[in-house]
């Protein structure tokens, strides 16, 4: 749980101590807010409460030559591993600590910090306002000014920014008697807050638009304070922003604001879960802090201004960051077990940052499935309702309508080749039939036909730009962006087969009618047998009839026949009669089986009809999009497969490190 921490009432026995230390010149007097060291100090701090939550610190190393040699090996391979994960500040990341350059550059300071001697290192604490109205040099200035400093001094401390305006950050260490402010951005003086803890201390000032790299000391700091004004900044903003060390087992969060709520912890708790259980939130008033050193100022040697000073410092809570300061650096007991401490703990938050990113690319994985499903559902629900819209629904068969009125055209024309007709228009038939065929053969339904050509060029012309709209999402760097992919679908769209044409769905219509081609010249050559048939047979009959009065006449002479005129004459009839029967009979079959081919057409025209829609469909209005689902999924397919080793390999280098607490896995 977050820590709220109070301080306690100032002694009684300050009003003669401060009367009698007035008239001391030292400029490096030990004020009694400064710490414990001063025995008589009624601002003497109470250590802040602890962390409810131990377990979430980086392990203090209790041999610190295994702990550093184990540090420096996981840094070596973290350093090497991060590009991996995390993406670069050329990728356009939101925050610069989600790069890896951010962290490359902690991580390496974390090497340089376990290499250097003991000797050149200190502790180190940075203060980051999180915006210009969050108070945090006023709550700097109050920890470091002393009421009994000279006046220069007071200025120097009040007005340090004012010569370190274009230095990226300002560090204060306890340094010359005099205060001096260095272009580099280092202001030195005698202070007796840092020299109160029990290691080596110096203090860094961030600007509430720190650049990266000064954004990169508030992380790789010992003790991190973030400093906010929740009337400026909700603190549901702050603890939400993953570009702060909230989760640094140091990390103090102050709330500069005149009051605050007692519970703070379990609201914290309740709306902000994922928050580090080790964050120590104090409230404070710094200008109250500031007010109570200027009325000390104005009068030192008034017991009435001593009491408002005592009165004022305690309420603002500013004792309690200073002992939660000592309390944090006291838990270790050398600098080599801090710096090590501290790159235990820049390992554990580039875990987490790889974790962060691994879950991004999990969340990335995610929305190219929901993306590309979207899509799909899209073409889906053209499949399902194309066919209906074309064809009309189970009841109305569109295709079945067409071809039944066509047939009620052609009959009229075929009714009309009658078998005595058949002998001055032998030659015509197949052009008549033909002509009637043409004429009658589906033409509403063609015309229906390149209408839904027309709608299904639209679709796809609205699918393609779907289609790019998808992958336009996945630019550069990200792992989607496949340009294979897209020289697939650019091929596709530069296919000559690609584009829809008026004729992409009347296809089965000319092919289905040029097959009653076969049957209609069939047709026409029985006609052409069945007049020469008929025609024979009546000239056989006349001949027979003719044979026999000639044979009567004796004009044959002896080759007549020898029949009677009338035997002669009527078996001549009964041959034409004959024949002109044969004749009938073959003409009305030949017509009833060139419409059986007519039915057997027709039935096939709607099997060919909805096979070429839904060729059409698949591989021209939504093969754009098909490919390109197809494609994301196989790519988020093996996408998903390394992130699973990448966050295996997290893993395995949290437990080489030693790092207990247990980051979110999920």
């Amino acid at each position: 749980m977050p820590t709220c921490s109070t301080s306690p009432l100032r002694s009684s026995h300050i009003s003669h101590r401060l009367l009698r230390a007035n008239n001391k010149p030292r400029v490096s007097f030990v004020w009694p807010h400064r710490g414990s060291r001063v025995k008589w100090a009624s601002t003497a701090v109470v250590p802040a409460q602890k962390s409810s939550s131990s377990s979430s610190q980086p392990p203090v190393p209790t041999d610190v030559s295994s702990s550093h040699k184990r540090a420096l090996t996981t840094l070596f391979k973290a350093v090497s591993f991060l590009p991996r994960v995390l993406p670069s500040t050329s990728d356009g990341v939101k925050y610069d600590s989600a790069s890896v350059e951010f962290w490359e550059r902690l991580l390496r300071g974390a090497q340089m910090g376990l290499n250097e001697p003991a000797s050149e290192s200190v502790a180190w604490v940075v203060v980051y306002g999180c915006d210009e109205f969050s108070g945090a040099r006023d709550i700097v200035t109050a920890l470091l000014e002393e009421p009994f400093s000279s006046d220069s001094l007071k200025q120097a401390v009040r007005e340090r920014w004012k010569v370190a305006e274009t230095a990226p950050s300002l560090t204060i260490k306890y340094g010359s008697t005099q205060p001096r402010t260095e272009d580099s951005g280092v202001l030195s003086f005698r202070s007796s807050w840092l020299q109160q803890f029990s290691l080596p201390t110096e203090l860094r000032e961030l600007p509430h638009r720190p650049s990266s790299s000064a954004l990169t000391s508030l992380f790789a700091a010992d003790i991190p304070i973030i400093v906010c004004n929740p009337v400026i900044t909700p603190l549901s903003t702050i603890l939400s922003d993953p570009s702060l060390p909230l989760n640094h087992a140091n990390a103090i969060l102050i709330i500069n604001s005149s009051e605050g709520p007692i519970d703070f912890p379990s609201i914290s708790h309740k709306h902000f879960p994922a928050l580090s259980q080790s964050l120590t939130v104090l409230f404070a008033d710094s200008k109250r802090a500031l007010n109570a050193l200027d009325t000390l100022s104005s009068n030192p040697g008034s017991a009435i201004n001593i009491q408002r000073y005592q009165d004022g410092f305690t309420q603002s809570n500013l004792p309690s960051l200073t002992s939660a300061i000592a309390e944090k650096l006291s838990a270790t007991s050398s600098l080599s077990s801090l710096r090590v401490q501290n790159a235990l703990q820049l390992l554990q938050d580039s875990f987490r940052a790889c974790h962060l990113a691994l879950k991004d690319a999990a969340r990335e994985v995610d929305s190219v499935h929901i993306n590309s499903n979207a899509l799909r559902d899209e073409i889906a629900e053209l499949k399902a309702r194309v066919g209906v819209e074309v064809f009309g629904s189970e009841g109305t068969n569109e295709v079945k309508s067409a071809v039944d009125s066509a047939k009620k055209e052609v009959k009229v024309a075929m009714d009309r080749l009658t078998w005595w007709r058949l002998l001055w228009r032998v030659d015509d038939v197949a052009t008549i039939v033909s002509a009637a065929v043409n004429g009658a053969w589906c033409r509403e339904l063609e015309d229906k036909l390149i209408y839904h050509s027309g709608r299904l060029s639209a679709s796809q012309k609205a699918f393609t730009r779907s289609t790019e709209a998808l992958l336009c999402k996945y630019r550069i760097p990200s792992p989607f962006h496949s340009p294979i992919l897209q020289n697939t679908l650019s091929q596709l769209e530069s296919s000559p087969t690609f584009p829809l044409t008026p004729a992409s769905l009347t296809t089965p219509i000319h092919n289905r009618r040029n097959q009653l081609a076969y049957p209609t010249n069939t047709l026409h050559r029985t006609a052409q047998r069945v007049t020469l048939g008929m025609g024979g047979s009546v000239l056989g009959g006349m001949g027979v009839a003719w044979a026999g009065w000639a044979g009567q006449l004796g004009i044959l002479g002896s080759y007549g026949a020898g029949m009677e005129v009338e035997s002669a004459a009527g078996v001549g009839m009964l041959g034409a009669a004959i024949g002109v029967r044969w004749a009938v009979g073959k003409w009305e079959r030949a017509k009833r089986k060139w419409w059986k081919d007519w039915d057997r057409v027709g039935e096939g025209l709607e099997r060919d009809l909805r096979a070429t829609l839904d060729r059409v469909v698949d591989e021209q209005v939504v093969a754009v999009p098909e490919n390109a689902c197809s494609g994301l999924c196989e790519l988020a397919r093996k996408r998903k497969d390394e992130i699973e080793n990448l966050r295996e390999e997290v893993f395995i280098m949290e437990d080489e490190s030693g790092i207990t607490e247990s980051l979110n896995k999920s």
